[in-house]
């Protein structure tokens, strides 16, 4: 009981909790588990990012990608996932080459800039051409931060909410299926890694059900501006710790 409540352990107590709120938030409005999740984990356990959050992202992208199957657009999926490829690529050479520091500092300014991208009032046209740019975009983002979704959700908010949530989560799976794939083959996949991932499932999967019953009561934009406010925060701390460091 010492060793579970010990100095050592409140760091990934304390990452339970956030992956817990972060899938809950995601179920909710569509996104958050990254975005909420990622700065801090890379603030607390940065050998943790990005493979405990990915394999997080594909279980949830799954159970979405079920219940939205038929609305989902498997042509915008399949150009994006192809487009995907050069950009996780990219990352992997990335993550292999950037100190600690680096890493911190880079997944900091990701965030903040992800968070931009998901706040503009623009909207993007819905061609082959925005479609391969957001594709690389969410490759290289995806697999480098675990959080590859606004570039692909942007290029969304004309979708009516439910092709947008089954094509986003279609692009999800598959995408991260290719992330964990070519992070493995850099050497960039751990068994620590994988341990956490399979401990944290169960808080994922509780935060999935709990999304279920705040469905009913949660002003979607208020919850969106505090996730980006929240996001935000914790990147400007994360960006900080970086340069001191």
């Amino acid at each position: 009981m010492d060793i579970i409540f010990s100095h050592d352990a409140l760091p990934y107590i304390f990452l339970g909790l956030i992956i817990f709120v972060g899938a809950t938030v995601q179920g909710v409005i569509g996104f958050g588990l990254g975005t909420i999740s990622t700065p801090i984990m890379a603030l607390l356990k940065p050998d943790l990012v990005p493979v405990v959050v990915l394999c997080l992202a594909f279980i949830i992208a799954c159970s979405t990608l079920h219940r939205a199957w038929a609305e989902t657009d498997w042509k915008m999926v399949l150009y994006s996932n192809i487009a995907r490829l050069p950009g996780t690529f990219l990352a992997v050479w990335a993550l292999a080459v950037l100190s600690t520091n680096s890493l911190q500092l880079f997944i900091g300014c990701a965030v903040i800039f992800t968070m931009v991208l998901s706040s503009l009032g623009w909207t993007p046209k819905v061609n082959a051409g925005n479609t391969v740019i957001a594709g690389v975009l969410s490759g290289f983002l995806g697999t480098s931060t675990s959080i590859g979704g606004p570039p692909m959700a942007l290029l969304m908010k004309t979708f009516n909410p439910a092709k947008a949530r089954g094509t986003l989560a279609a692009t999800f799976v598959f995408g991260s299926i290719v992330s964990m794939v070519t992070l493995a083959l850099g050497g960039q996949v751990t068994t620590y890694q994988l341990k956490y991932a399979l401990i944290y499932l169960p808080l994922a999967v509780l935060g999935l059900v709990a999304a279920n019953y705040f469905n009913r009561f949660v002003d979607r934009k208020v919850l969106n501006r505090m996730v980006v406010i929240v996001s935000i925060g914790a990147s400007i701390v994360l960006i900080a710790q970086s340069l001191v460091g």
